[in-house]
């Protein structure tokens, strides 16, 4: 059975659409600005074009998520890209600022909804990031709470791998389509 992904948001490759955002400004802005062919139009400008494209649906995402991931607590576990190779830990999320904070290194990103299941990946200049975030159940924030939220190995296998204790975040689910 194939996996059914769900892209949320993603800017790993958004300087490989550079031909179009050319077309898009040629067509936009070609008489105002005295552009006679799509090559006249400066390399900054396409840049710029495409940072602004990707502020956009990067505002639109943020503020959907942090609407979604406000209300309850949870637990994003994977590896983290080092020079010497990729090292696993995990981190309980309370609130939105604690997973932006938590990721804010990565260079580009890449989130999106695998079965349910919320995976981010991006990269940064020692290696790939990938990541899980799953909410706690009501009784997996009172197994963490009687663990102190420690940054335990085991205690984050323990959420992650009982259903009594995590729950999928299912955001494809919960945004409704309205980033997709």
């Amino acid at each position: 059975m194939k996996n059914k992904i769900t892209i949320l948001y993603d800017n790993t490759d958004n300087y490989t659409n550079i031909e179009e955002t050319k077309e898009f400004l040629f067509d936009t802005f070609s008489e105002e600005r005295g552009w006679k062919t799509i090559d006249d139009i400066p390399e900054d400008v396409i840049y710029e074009e495409i940072d602004a494209q990707d502020n956009l649906a990067w505002q639109d995402f943020y503020e959907q998520i942090y609407k979604i991931l406000s209300h309850d607590t949870y637990l994003l576990t994977g590896t983290c890209g080092r020079w010497y190779g990729p090292a696993e830990g995990g981190k309980f999320i309370r609130s939105p600022h604690d997973l932006f904070k938590t990721i804010s290194h990565l260079d580009r990103i890449r989130f999106y909804d695998e079965d349910g299941h919320l995976k981010i990946w991006g990269y940064h200049h020692d290696g790939e990031d990938n990541y899980e975030l799953k909410r706690l159940t009501r009784k997996g924030e009172q197994f963490a709470m009687r663990n102190y939220f420690s940054n335990d190995r085991r205690i984050h296998q323990a959420i992650m791998t009982n259903r009594a204790y995590s729950a999928l975040p299912r955001l494809a689910e919960r945004l409704n389509g309205v980033l997709l």
